[in-house]
């Protein structure tokens, strides 16, 4: 290929046209909050709430101010979007107030333990290269530097069980720590199961507010996705029944950031085939690329039994207000599942064998702290990231193709 093919092909590729508005793809990035936030306002009027005392201090917060907050739910209902769009106006109304206040937005599977989350804010916001110190000196760096401000740090931490346990329990403590009481305010982001089984008890003493966050319906999910599509998209590239095509997809999932994230890869899939519209058949090659870990090859590898396992574990987590079953119940689900199928059923010692099988290819995820049965701590069953309904009509379409029932 000649050089000034190779520069046409380049020059054709930045500077071609997009089914995507001029920065309209930033707006479908995890990051981004927008400007509008339907159906969340009780969740931001309750957060906002807790923040009242900070405005009520004198001369400017020499009395000092902290609050925990947990925001729970799971997966794709506006956690997270929430939580930095009412932040993000916290902040504003407190500069015009003449209150000093930091805040930081961190995901903890990005940034994994306490001194990490330190060092990275006060390099961000302090310049302070703090690389080398121990979480201690790095606390106490933060802490002076708070308090000779008269200043707040009001620190957001995504998926916070991520965290090791100590860290989460040093998180809360931080502000009485180096006699640094009332200046750093937490909200803690997590899923229903890991708050109800893990957190709940070791920091519930400690939260002044904790805030469920539900699933939103059928229409707001259409809604909210017509309004991103008309942030990200030109109008003449997306139509009514496509943003309907993908709410239908999210109502099923529950999951709004599914659609989201549908948009954004089939727009990209768009450009590169030069095509000026999203059509139905970019949005179903997008819907299987959200859900990588549920690709074709990975069933194909699993035994039949390990199928059946699977999905005895989503069909009890596809009833509603269920986010966790016991092996119990899902050796239960297993045995009715394989008469379905007109095969024999394998012992619980050998379905146990099929969920550490599972587990370990990242389709299943096991919590086994803080629920006690009879016989103690008893492990719950639950699935990160591919819902249950996913799981369900991809595993029951391909049993369909092996036992050859299409």
């Amino acid at each position: 290929m000649n050089e000034k093919r190779s520069v046409d092909i380049i020059q054709d590729a930045l500077f071609s046209s997009s089914v995507f508005k001029e920065g309209g793809e930033r707006t479908l990035n995890q990051s981004f909050v927008p400007e509008n936030l339907e159906y969340r306002s009780d969740d931001i009027r309750r957060i906002s709430q807790n923040f009242r005392p900070l405005f009520l201090l004198k001369s400017g917060g020499t009395e000092g101010f902290s609050t925990n907050l947990a925001l729970t739910g799971p997966a794709g209902v506006g956690k997270t979007v929430t939580a930095r769009y009412t932040v993000e106006h916290i902040q504003n109304m407190a500069g015009r107030h003449h209150i000093k206040l930091y805040t930081d937005y961190k995901n903890c599977w990005t940034t994994r333990t306490k001194t990490s989350i330190l060092r990275s804010f006060l390099r961000d916001q302090f310049g302070v290269a703090s690389r080398g110190f121990s979480d201690e000196e790095s606390t106490d760096i933060l802490i002076r530097r708070l308090n000779s401000e008269q200043a707040y740090l009001l620190l957001i931490l995504d998926e916070i069980s991520v965290l090791p346990q100590k860290d989460i329990r040093g998180f809360i403590h931080l502000p009485e720590e180096f006699g640094a009481a009332h200046r750093i305010s937490l909200i803690m982001i997590s899923r229903p199961t890991e708050w109800k089984v893990t957190l709940s008890s070791m920091v519930s003493q400690r939260i002044a507010d904790v805030i469920q966050f539900n699933p939103y319906n059928y229409e707001e999910t259409r809604k909210i996705l017509e309004y991103r599509a008309q942030l990200a998209f030109k109008t003449s590239s997306i139509s009514e029944d496509i943003i309907e095509m993908v709410a239908d997809i999210c109502d099923q999932t529950k999951n709004l950031r599914h659609g989201i994230e549908i948009f954004y890869r089939a727009g990209r899939a768009a450009d590169q085939h030069r095509m000026d519209e999203l059509t139905p058949e970019l949005i179903r090659h997008a819907k299987n690329d959200v859900f990588p870990e549920m690709r074709a090859d990975i069933l194909e590898e699993l035994k039949t039994h390990e199928l059946f396992a699977a999905l005895s574990i989503a069909r009890r987590l596809h009833h509603k207000g269920i986010t966790a079953t016991t092996i119990e119940h899902s050796f239960k689900n297993y045995r009715i599942i394989c008469e379905e199928w007109n095969v024999r059923p394998n012992g619980e010692a050998a379905f146990r064998n099929y969920l550490s099988t599972l587990e370990a290819i990242g389709i299943l995820g096991k919590v086994t702290k803080g629920v006690k049965g009879r016989k103690g701590v008893r492990a719950r069953l639950t699935i990160h990231d591919v819902p249950a309904a996913v799981l369900i009509e991809r595993i029951e379409v391909f049993l369909d193709k092996r036992f050859q029932r299409v």
